[in-house]
């Protein structure tokens, strides 16, 4: 977070008349390198994460249980029981993505604007990304926040495969104990959720349509 506030300062203080560009720039090449500098540092420690843990990636927990190491190994421990949960919910997400924008775009390739944006000698990959595409996010922006909302809300069954202390668990362990408080604070929680992503995927629409905005 220190080297995103620096990388803005510094194209805040030297960027002159292209400011907000250079701001842009030096934020993506801060974020760029700050990864780059964690991935190296976590990379020198992973022989001796091996040297504690045998099996890197595990199949149940968010962490190995009397885990003995460093920050770094700890860091690299965690990540790796990240990684089986978020492949899952990841190919679940492609998979209706996918499905979506396809049906999406054949929508939007018919358009009169598309086959004026041709008319004009625009390029095919100009056509597809400048008009196309970016009308067919609007749809797709609806079901992506529904479930950036669902996800905040907990997945019940992929934190039960995978031993997950998480919200989804929390819903399940209040249900099977017929104790309201962690249920409703889960309903609370995913209400608010949905209802804040709606508010941003309605702020996208306004980005990606113009006409929206009138």
């Amino acid at each position: 977070m220190l080297a995103i506030a620096l990388s803005l300062l510094v194209g805040y203080l030297w960027g002159g008349y292209s400011r907000r560009q250079a701001m842009f720039a030096s934020a993506i090449t801060g974020v760029i390198m700050s990864v780059l500098v964690v991935a190296d540092i976590a990379m020198a420690h992973f022989s001796s994460f091996l040297d504690l843990k045998s099996r890197p990636i595990s199949t149940i927990g968010a962490e190995t249980p009397n885990f003995t190491g460093g920050f770094w190994e700890s860091f690299l421990d965690k990540g790796a029981q990240l990684i089986l949960p978020t492949i899952l919910l990841t190919l679940i997400s492609v998979a209706s993505y996918s499905r979506y924008t396809r049906s999406s775009m054949l929508e939007v390739m018919g358009q009169d604007y598309v086959r004026t944006a041709r008319s004009k000698g625009l390029s095919e990959r100009a056509v597809i990304t400048k008009h196309a595409f970016r009308n067919a996010l609007i749809p797709i922006t609806t079901i992506v926040a529904f479930d950036f909302a669902g996800l905040i809300g907990g997945a019940v069954i992929t934190e039960t495969v995978f031993g997950w202390k998480g919200m989804g668990e929390l819903f399940r362990t209040g249900l099977d104990n017929v104790d309201p408080n962690p249920v409703m604070a889960f309903f609370l929680v995913t209400g608010i959720a949905a209802i804040v992503m709606n508010m941003l995927a309605d702020i996208a629409y306004a980005y990606l349509d113009p006409r929206i905005r009138r």
